[in-house]
């Protein structure tokens, strides 16, 4: 293959990136003509330049901090209710008349 077929290739899968594609809606026949590969797979040369075009086949690793993920859960206005009215009922709790048993 020369530099210009791979040139072309390399746009060729790049329509496929980018999903101009739609390979769910094709005949199996037209699915690997699009893909530029056979039934049996790929070879060594073909994996290598797809891997150079689409890079690995894996998800995005975010780090997250779980104090923020936690504290973000407190961050709504329904959890701010809940924390006031929570703060009121041990205020009245244990404000209220003072007798010799507790609440």
């Amino acid at each position: 293959m020369g530099e210009k077929d791979g040139l072309k290739e390399a746009v060729d899968m790049d329509a496929l990136l980018k999903e101009a594609v739609d390979l769910e809606n094709i005949p199996l026949e037209e699915v690997f003509e699009n893909l530029r590969c056979i039934r049996e797979g790929l070879t060594t040369q073909q994996a290598e330049e797809r891997l150079a075009i689409f890079g690995h086949n894996k998800l995005e690793e975010k780090k997250e901090s779980k104090i923020l993920k936690f504290l973000g859960f407190m961050w709504n206005p329904l959890s701010w209710v809940m924390e006031a009215a929570a703060v009121m009922a041990i205020a009245l709790a244990n404000g209220g008349v003072r007798d010799s048993h507790p609440p």
